[in-house]
């Protein structure tokens, strides 16, 4: 019989990102207050424009420390456990396909799609590449695991997985400006 696996992953590791996001959104409402207000030769209509910008900002940045109280306050934890022939996943947010509790006969697979895509912004057009992670169940319902909802990386958890025996595939998905296949590839299996 195998060990049990524990994945854990903290509430300040959790809200990391809305944390930045809300740091980043104080960024306006900031240089507005200690630079442009008090600033006598930058005229009325400018301060106007600022103001506006620091007040959509200033939203962004408390919605963001919403999001970040809203985890703190959460009971409960984000934890994976794997063992006993089940795989247990603990959020403590709920969302869709989450806390999940399954058995791991009915896991078929685990599998990570990568997608590459052309994007454009004021500097030109670059490459954005997106992870989707899916459980496909052996009563071929595909379960979608959103990272930010899961509190962890699901390719930990999924990597887990393939040390008790489920099937743990990578895809890639090219579908960049001029890709001439855009199917879906079968990259590896962990």
């Amino acid at each position: 019989m195998r060990e049990l696996t524990v994945i854990h992953s903290s509430k300040l590791r959790v809200a990391s990102t809305q944390i930045a996001w809300a740091c980043l959104g104080l960024i306006w409402p900031a240089l507005y207050v200690f630079a442009i207000h008090p600033a006598d030769h930058i005229g009325a209509f400018f301060k106007a424009v600022f103001a506006l910008c620091a007040l959509a900002s200033g939203v962004f940045a408390m919605s963001a420390l919403l999001r970040i109280w809203r985890i703190f306050r959460a009971s409960g934890d984000w934890k994976a456990t794997i063992g006993a022939g089940r795989l247990v996943w603990d959020v403590a947010i709920p969302s869709k396909n989450l806390p999940l509790d399954v058995e791991l006969g009915q896991i078929a697979k685990a599998l990570r799609l990568e997608t590459s895509q052309t994007s454009k912004d004021s500097d030109g057009e670059y490459t954005e590449t997106r992870e989707r992670f899916e459980l496909h169940l052996t009563d071929d319902r595909i379960l979608i695991i959103d990272r930010e909802a899961a509190g962890m990386d699901p390719h930990r958890v999924f990597l887990a997985l393939s040390q008790y025996g489920i099937r743990y595939e990578l895809w890639l998905q090219d579908c960049t400006k001029g890709s001439v296949n855009t199917s879906k590839m079968f990259q590896r299996c962990y």
